[in-house]
């Protein structure tokens, strides 16, 4: 089980060491280079890096997530083997038929309650990753949509 959680763990740390600003860094900066009328292309730069940054953010706060969910399943794996193993040691131990039908619904009502339990945690790491991903789209895109106007406005001097 170790080897699965390092796994995971190393191909999400790869995942979300992906940096998506810098592969369009040379596309701003030739973008930075043109001259266009009516348009003030140092602030569309910089709006597009902003805009670049926030998108980054996001991926990696969904990484995180996924990360989470990864190492919660393995975690729940290894639980539940060990309480399968466990469960059958007291199966086998039961002696009447009564005892036998009293362990099977202790046993079962066991499972359902913990299932239920971590249904709720997954959610509630779900339900972070979440909010955490958009987050960063969301709070750039007021400042996103005022730069618009600053884009259409030439530079001073200009």
């Amino acid at each position: 089980m170790t080897d699965i959680s390092k796994q995971l763990s190393d191909w999400v740390k790869t995942m979300g060491s992906l940096d998506m600003t810098k592969g369009s860094e040379q596309l701003l900066n030739a973008l930075a280079g043109l001259k266009l009328p009516g348009v003030n292309v140092d602030a569309l730069v910089a709006s597009q890096r902003d805009n670049l940054e926030a998108l980054s953010a996001s991926n990696r706060a969904a990484m995180e997530g996924v990360k989470a969910v990864a190492e919660w399943q393995v975690k729940i794996l290894q639980e539940t083997v060990q309480e399968l193993t466990s469960a059958i040691g007291g199966l086998a131990k039961a002696g009447s038929p009564q005892e036998m039908v009293a362990a099977e619904t202790d046993l079962a009502k066991k499972a359902f309650e913990t299932a239920v339990s971590k249904m709720r945690e997954l959610a509630e790491i779900v339900t972070k990753a979440n909010q955490q991903a958009t987050d960063a789209i969301v709070n750039r895109i007021p400042a996103s949509l005022d730069e618009i106007k600053e884009v259409l406005k030439l530079p001073p001097g200009g």
